[in-house]
């Protein structure tokens, strides 16, 4: 169950985050951090949830590919709106997030599969 929840949690992430980074800024509320820990944070987060939800290290290698693809694809389209802008140091700091995120994930899944070998 804890690994369903995982997965839907990266699913409405992922929606979140596509749709914020091309709603036009004015209308986003501000989150109150330095915009690139919002970055940070948004995409640790997914490859947190991602590498919950997708166990093995072949899997969150894939959900990181994925991420940092996503975020350089929304960058790219961000260059595109005339309502947005662009920019290398937020893709930087998505990397920044995927990476601490995987790290988390892989910390989290050996405590869990620990505990599952302790109960059983």
């Amino acid at each position: 169950m804890f690994r369903n929840f995982s997965r839907i949690a990266f699913v409405i992430g992922l929606l979140a985050v596509i749709l914020l980074s091309l709603l036009p800024e004015e209308v986003l509320p501000d989150p109150g951090i330095w915009d690139k820990l919002s970055h940070a944070m948004a995409y640790g987060v997914l490859a947190l949830a991602g590498g919950l939800g997708f166990r093995g290290l072949r899997s969150l290698l894939l959900v990181g590919i994925g991420l940092l693809i996503l975020g350089i694809a929304l960058e790219i389209a961000q260059a595109a709106l005339p309502y947005r802008s662009a920019s290398a140091y937020d893709a930087l700091a998505n990397l920044i997030g995927i990476s601490l995120g995987s790290i988390a994930a892989i910390g989290v899944n050996a405590l869990l599969q620990k505990r599952a070998q302790i109960i059983s």
